[in-house]
């Protein structure tokens, strides 16, 4: 398989590279085979980590809320870790590191509390110590992918397709003496691993959280090297401004386009929906002194090869600036679709996929469940039928659609409810009529008045509180605002701040007539739940209102 990006001839853009073997001498590159033995894929690699008991109760409830990413400062800049190290000791397959830091790492869909994501830095505490030339290690705990296997499943399949990726293996990790599962241990992403892969350290790096190429989409990006100063970033959106006749030489330019081609390409026969093309989000972009033009790495895709039709009605992810001009533009969807024919045909291999898959379950089989066994069997029919979806899908033809909306949050609406209850009623008591409430909803200025209410407060699943209204608003349309809080905040007098940090809060939605199930459809801020009188005492007399702004996006 290619080790290195195999450029394909479109016109006059892009002049292939000869490849260039990657090396550990030149310029000082570590941690290429001399750590290849912790990413032997046909071993299940054991990871063992011991902290403090207090740092990994702090570390596992350490979490962003939506009320940060999209909340006051949306998009005005990257966004804000609110993950420390801890000091810990730690092996991978007997082998010791010495003393480290670990932490969480994710943004929202993987962070849990029970078997978080964990970043290891080598030398956070001991200065230049390394693990067989590795710096950084990363488990992925893989919450959106019940198989485990998706996110090692996407990063051999973007190498193999021609791009820098991460080498990755199946880890069980344990933490504390705690068995947490099955993760996928990936190579860290920056400039070492750019070297790696290609000779040449990574000259500006930049990693894309909810980031584009677009005026008021570029402050998002993070500067990963010390030679990063955004110029790249802004020269790309420059050249997007082209017009039709000269778009593709003016991108040429910038961004090796034939590459980006490719990881667009590769991007789509995944199913990474929630990579850049498909969602703005996990990638990072890079460059080198031999060659100034940004290219691609694909991250995060462990919601790779989770659906038939990953991207909706169409078969590719036009929701970022690059893929939704180039789509748009004669020649530059002619590039790509010659691009995703050359790689079904050279590279796809798709029984050597589904061999890596069955090999893997056999590999986990003594740590394995019902959810997993079933999300193995669901990535199989996904890798069985994936060269026929992707060929279907070329010839069905797709529109660009449009590009991602405004994701920071605008209000839409208003909440205010009235309200009497006792706790314990939720979950025991009648959710639909019990307690006395009045309501008042109004969305983009409709008032939409109720038939029939209920509200409860009790303790949630979660080990908070939870405070709930349902309301009817229509025959067999109900909404349900509902805020969550920790239960010593509730004593009498109490004012909750809906800010996500003293309270977090949402709006549920249920048409019966349409679905079976409640759906969140904006979330709850900018205000206040207040009670005259409070108690977690069984039976106890809940007594306020609350007043908050609806929140929603336009993404």
């Amino acid at each position: 398989m290619p080790m290195l990006l195999l450029l394909v001839a479109c016109g006059d853009v892009g002049v292939p590279l000869d490849p260039v073997a990657p090396t550990e001498t030149d310029a000082g590159v570590r941690g290429g085979a001399e750590a290849d033995e912790f990413f032997d894929a046909a071993v299940l690699h054991e990871l063992v980590v011991t902290l403090d008991p207090d740092d990994w109760a702090v570390l596992r409830e350490q979490a962003r809320s939506y009320y940060d990413i999209l909340g006051e400062g949306c998009m005005e800049g990257p966004i804000e870790s609110p993950y420390t190290y801890f000091p810990a000791t730690a092996s991978l397959d007997g082998e010791a590191m010495g003393e480290v830091g670990v932490r969480k790492k994710g943004l929202i869909g993987s962070v849990v509390p029970d078997r978080p994501s964990l970043k290891i830095d080598v030398g956070e505490y001991v200065d230049e110590q390394r693990f067989f030339g590795l710096e950084k290690l990363v488990f992925n705990n893989g919450r959106q992918d019940a198989s485990r296997m998706r996110t090692c499943l996407a990063h051999d399949w973007f190498g193999d397709a021609g791009l820098v990726a991460p080498r990755c293996a199946l880890a069980h990790v344990v933490v504390n003496g705690e068995d947490l599962g099955i993760y996928a241990h990936t190579e860290n992403i920056d400039e070492e691993l750019v070297a790696r892969r290609t000779g040449e350290f990574a000259e500006a790096m930049y990693e894309g959280t909810l980031s584009d190429f677009r005026e008021g989409w570029t402050a998002t990006f993070e500067y990963e090297t010390k030679a990063s100063t955004g110029a790249e970033i802004e020269a790309v959106k420059d050249a997007l401004s082209t017009g039709d006749d000269g778009l593709l030489a003016a991108l040429d330019e910038v961004l090796d386009l034939d590459a980006f081609f490719t990881f667009w390409a590769a991007e789509s026969i995944a199913g990474h929906w929630d990579g850049y093309n498909g969602n703005t989000n996990n990638f990072y972009a890079y460059n080198t002194a031999s060659e100034p033009r940004l290219r691609f790495v694909a991250s995060g895709p462990d919601a790779a090869f989770d659906n038939r039709k990953a991207f909706g009605n169409g078969w590719v992810g036009t929701l970022s600036a690059l893929a939704n001009r180039l789509f748009q533009h004669d020649e530059g969807r002619e590039c790509f679709e010659a691009e995703l024919s050359r790689q079904l045909d050279e590279n796809w291999e798709g029984e050597s996929r589904l061999a890596q898959l069955d090999a893997w379950a056999e590999l986990v089989a003594d740590h394995d469940d019902s959810s997993m066994r079933e999300g193995i069997a669901a990535t199989r029919v996904v890798l069985e039928n994936r060269e026929d979806d992707v060929r279907k899908g070329m010839a069905r033809g797709a529109d660009a659609g449009e590009l991602r909306g405004d994701v920071c949050w605008q209000t839409v609406g208003t909440v205010r409810v009235d309200f009497t209850t006792t706790w314990d009623s939720y979950p025991r008591g009648d959710l639909w009529t019990g307690g006395e409430a009045e309501v008042e909803y109004v969305i983009e200025g409709v008032a939409y008045p109720s038939t029939q209410d209920g509200v409860s407060a009790g303790t949630a699943d979660d080990g908070r509180a939870l405070w709930l209204t349902i309301s009817e608003i229509a025959p067999g349309v109900y909404v349900a605002p509902y805020v969550l809080f920790d239960e010593e905040q509730l004593t009498d007098g109490a004012e909750l701040q809906v800010d996500g940090d003293e309270a977090e809060a949402a709006l549920l939605y249920w048409d019966q007539a349409a679905t079976d199930t409640w759906e969140t459809v904006a979330y709850l801020a900018n205000g206040v739940l207040h009670f005259d009188t409070a108690s977690t005492a069984a039976g106890a007399e809940l007594s306020g209102w609350l007043e908050v702004e609806v929140v929603g996006s336009g993404g």
